[in-house]
């Protein structure tokens, strides 16, 4: 697997997680904001990969 497709799969792993936290615990739980984080920081990842491709 290159890069992207594991950040792809980590993203998606991630959100699914986070849809059933947000179902068990409040929006503004410290667990659910952890989380989030951890996601946007994957999509960032992801984009930054995307993007340097795009450019090369």
């Amino acid at each position: 697997m290159n890069k992207p497709t594991i950040i792809q799969y980590r993203i998606e792993k991630a959100r699914l997680r986070l849809n059933k936290m947000e179902k068990r615990y409040s929006l503004t739980d410290s667990k659910v904001i952890k989380l989030s984080m951890y996601l946007d920081e994957l999509i960032n990842e992801y984009m930054q990969l995307s993007l340097g491709k795009c450019r090369n």
